[in-house]
């Protein structure tokens, strides 16, 4: 029992300690000598390390994120923390100029109004040369992406064709970098331009657009009147490589590929991507095509170098190569397409005798021939089994017939004697480019040097130039060569057509075979001129070539090459000019 001491004060009760009994069975756990008892428990040991533990893993994770704030990770967090108040887009670069080699503008861009460049994402268009021949020749871009959130995943032209890629590197110049400051409202509070924009470089090319425009008129012509699926014409000076016309027929229009999107998307699928006539690939330079008997002059170099016949040997043309059969079977028989008579070397190159090349190529009776293998190593001299280095997209080496090459392609892969028969006359498994043909024609015409093409002016630039080959030709066979092309190019030749122009001109026609049934043909013409102009050495190599026509038609590229150069003649051009 207690008794309460009640202060005076309403509400108030309070109980003293002085005025606590206590029962004598609680004194036991009291300090007694004090006045005031307290209770004592100890602390238990795991409680203490417990705490002491947890104590030192929250200081070290402290201490560690420190140091990743402001030791380690210093410049990402500043960076993050600036983004919060800045904003950065590019400033797409003016793409560099393409221009001919008279300064005509081939490939350009948009104008963009000074004040506004800097201070906008403007993505300054291409535009292309709207005559026709020139889209195989310049190719296209793809302009810089936006996601849908605006941020740009690419943020660079990119150079998908033709010119426009393999120089991609020389045209893109370098992008530059706005930079604008926010404040927490999004609002602008100061914009400022860091590194502005570097314009890409002009490229000049060897191009001439009057000259590509006339070939690449007169094949359309031809090809769309007689039947061919396309062709191409090549002019290209012997000595330089300077390559003044690489013309390719059909084409497309380039311009509806910049961008591209919706209905033109659409044009590009169905009347580009899906037409047999490939008007996308540039036939002068990425084109392999059976060159037929323009081979002939380089297979009469390599059997007068090795002995296989002299300058004066005659072998007889009676229209045909009859081969026994030893097995009392039918004889096989190598057709020759005219009956020509006795022919020597400058003969048999003028008219094109087949039977000549099938005897002096494979060999016949007493007549020995080069074989295969010796036919596989002259045409690679002269650059028949390989690119030619021009500074150009997609071109591919070309193709010569050997036994190893019959092995990997044919089920029945013996080589047999009509096959050297048919390589030597460039029929069977020869392929060659024009732009390749050309090249091969202008080591006749400068001496024996394989020069490489050059579409650009690229002004001794190592990356982009191939070195030119010494072909160390013997001058005297060489000779003889030159006067059986230029004989081809008068009234008894092949290439007759040439006979009146204002210049002499050394030529080689070819008429390649095609078909199961040989009811298709690709139609050459090629040479060099000026011939044994006074004062002037040969200056430029022509190759003029239609494909896949019906064997029936009458109209072959030489015809058709005596119209260019009457072309170029009432335009009075520089190129026709000695």
């Amino acid at each position: 029992m207690s008794f309460l001491k009640i202060s005076g004060k309403k509400n108030n009760v309070e109980i003293s300690p002085e005025d606590i009994f206590l029962d004598s069975r609680n004194l036991s756990g009291l300090a007694t000598e004090n006045a005031a008892a307290s209770f004592k428990k100890p602390v238990l040991k795991d409680s203490l390390l417990f705490s002491l533990s947890f104590l030192i893993i929250m200081f070290s994770v402290f201490t560690y994120k420190a140091y990743t704030l402001q030791i380690r990770d210093t410049e990402s967090w500043l960076a993050k923390a600036e983004s919060n108040y800045t904003n950065k887009s590019p400033i797409f670069a003016y793409r560099g100029m393409i221009k001919d080699r008279n300064g005509v503008p081939l490939a350009w861009n948009d104008s963009l109004d000074s004040k506004l460049e800097a201070k906008t994402l403007a993505i300054p268009k291409r535009h292309y040369i709207e005559s026709e021949g020139f889209s195989n020749l310049l190719g296209f871009v793809n302009y810089p992406k936006k996601d849908k959130s605006g941020i740009f995943w690419r943020d660079d032209y990119v150079g998908i064709d033709g010119l426009e890629k393999y120089y991609n590197t020389k045209l893109s110049g370098e992008k530059g970098e706005r930079v604008v400051e926010l404040n927490v409202k999004g609002e602008i509070v100061k914009d400022n331009t860091l590194n502005a924009a570097k314009e890409g470089e002009v490229l000049e090319l060897n191009i001439d657009t009057k000259a590509q425009s006339i070939f690449y008129n007169r094949l359309k012509e031809v090809v769309d009147a007689q039947g061919f699926t396309g062709g191409s014409g090549v002019l290209m000076d012997v000595n330089s490589g300077e390559v003044i016309v690489a013309a390719s027929y059909p084409d497309y229009n380039n311009n509806i590929f910049v961008n591209a999107s919706g209905t033109a998307e659409q044009d590009i699928k169905e009347n580009y991507l899906k037409d047999k006539k490939t008007p996308m690939l540039n036939r002068a330079i990425s084109g392999l095509y059976t060159p037929g008997s323009v081979v002939k002059p380089f297979m009469a170099y390599a059997a007068l170098n090795e002995g296989v016949i002299d300058q004066f040997k005659s072998i007889l043309s009676t229209g045909k190569l009859i081969i026994k059969n030893r097995y009392d079977g039918p004889d096989t028989i190598f057709r020759d397409w005219k009956a020509h008579g006795y022919v020597d070397a400058r003969e048999a190159i003028a008219v094109s005798s087949d039977e000549y090349f099938y005897q002096v190529g494979g060999g016949y009776k007493d007549q020995p021939g080069l074989g295969i293998k010796r036919i596989d190593n002259y045409m690679s001299m002269f650059g028949f089994a390989s690119s030619t280095g021009v500074d150009f997209v997609s071109e591919k080496d070309g193709i010569i017939p050997t036994p190893e090459w019959k092995k990997k392609n044919f089920q029945e892969g013996d080589w047999l004697l009509g096959n050297t028969y048919h390589s030597s006359i460039g029929q069977y498994g020869f392929k060659t480019s024009p732009l390749g043909l050309a090249r091969s024609i202008a080591a006749v015409a400068n001496g024996g040097i394989l020069v490489t093409p050059k579409i650009a002016k690229v002004k001794g630039d190592s990356e982009f130039i191939k070195k030119d080959i010494n072909l160390n030709l013997d001058k005297k066979y060489l000779e003889i060569i030159q006067e059986g092309m230029n004989k081809a190019a008068s009234t008894v030749g092949t290439a007759h057509y040439f006979e009146d122009l204002p210049f002499e001109v050394a030529a080689k026609t070819g008429t390649a075979q095609l078909g199961f049934k040989n009811e298709k043909v690709n139609s050459w013409s090629t040479g060099y001129y000026p011939y044994n102009n006074p004062g002037t050495s040969p200056k430029y190599v022509f190759v003029f070539m239609i494909e896949n026509g019906p064997s029936t038609n009458t109209v072959g590229a030489s015809k058709i090459m005596r119209k260019v150069f009457q072309d170029m003649i009432d335009a009075d051009m520089a190129y026709i000019k000695f």
